[in-house]
């Protein structure tokens, strides 16, 4: 796949997400492809577990918004810089109730094409940003000032 095709790929599967389109949003990747969460979840084999795992996010979010901010792209793989951001104001989070708190983070993904296809999709991040929301960490305290300063 070309660089302009891969990219349009890429911000058709983000839009979708941000529009509320599930079935969109997981279009683009191949029915055997693997996903890796770093952020705590075990790796999943094919696109119906991939559209499992993401639509815990749009239960529990209404608005959340997936959004490109840097993309590196090569032949067949690519690089993202990611922001989401969302409401909790939905269904259950990391099994809390919504909570109607807003939070963001950043992370980054890898993706792997295989023809026109999404065969690979892993994804790093901290779910600090929202176990913080939601409750289940409480705020943390500040980092002491180093010595001397």
């Amino acid at each position: 796949m070309d660089r302009d095709k891969m990219g349009q790929a890429i911000d058709r599967m983000f839009a979708a997400y941000s529009s509320g389109d599930l079935d969109g949003f997981v279009a683009g990747c191949a029915t055997d492809m693997d996903y890796q969460d770093t952020g705590g979840g075990p790796p999943l084999k094919g696109r119906d577990a991939f559209r499992d795992y993401a639509s815990g996010w749009f239960d529990a979010c209404s608005d959340g918004v997936l959004q490109p901010v840097r993309k590196i792209l090569g032949l067949d793989e690519a690089a993202l810089e990611m922001r989401f951001t969302a409401t909790h104001d939905r269904g259950l989070l990391y099994g809390v109730r919504p909570t109607g708190n807003q939070f963001e983070f950043d992370f980054a993904i890898t993706l792997r094409f295989s023809g026109e296809f999404i065969s690979e999709l892993k994804a790093w991040y901290s779910p600090l940003a929202p176990m913080l929301a939601v409750g289940l960490i409480k705020d943390l305290p500040t980092r002491p000032a180093a010595a001397g300063s």
